[in-house]
C-alpha cells in the first residue's frame, strides 16, 4: 500500500504491479472499517490520471508509441508536472521527443510505474497539479 489516506479531490495510488494499478477514489478512505477491495479501481491499460479524472481513450497501448501527439494530449490537462510511468523499468523516448519537450519547456519526467505512483501520491498530497500517464508495455 502506498498511502495511508486519500486526497479529497484526487485519485491516489493504492498499489501496483507489472500488469495493473489500483487507485483509491477521491474522497474515499480505504482504511475505514467499512471499506473493501470493491472501493478500489483497477486499471490494466494505458491510462491518464489527473485529479479526479481517469482517461484511457485514444492513448497508445505501448510506450514505444509515445510521440508528440501524446505530449499534445498531456497538455489538455492543467497540470504543471507530467509523470510518465514507462512500465517495469525506466525508459525514455527518442531524442527528437526529448528535444520537443525541452524546446517547449515542459516538465515531463519518465520513470517506472512504481516511481510514478509514489511520486504522484507525494505531489498530489502537496496539492501540486500533477498528471500521470501509465504504460504497462
Amino acid at each position: 500500500m502506498l498511502q495511508l489516506e486519500s486526497i479529497d479531490d484526487a485519485y491516489s495510488f493504492h498499489s501496483y504491479d507489472e500488469h495493473s494499478i489500483k487507485l483509491i477514489k477521491p474522497k474515499d478512505n480505504i482504511h475505514a472499517n467499512h471499506s473493501n477491495d470493491n472501493d478500489l479501481i483497477e486499471i490494466t491499460t494505458t491510462t491518464m490520471i489527473y485529479k479526479d479524472l481517469i482517461e484511457s481513450n485514444n492513448l497508445p497501448v505501448s510506450f514505444n508509441e509515445f510521440n508528440e501527439q501524446c505530449i499534445e494530449k498531456l497538455l489538455e490537462y492543467d497540470a504543471d508536472i507530467f509523470l510518465i510511468g514507462t512500465g517495469t523499468s525506466s525508459r525514455f523516448p527518442d531524442k527528437s521527443i526529448l528535444q520537443y519537450i525541452a524546446d517547449n519547456k515542459l516538465s515531463i519526467d519518465f520513470m517506472d510505474i512504481g516511481a510514478a505512483s509514489r511520486t504522484f501520491n507525494i505531489l498530489t498530497s502537496e496539492y501540486r497539479k500533477v498528471a500521470v500517464l501509465i504504460f504497462f508495455n
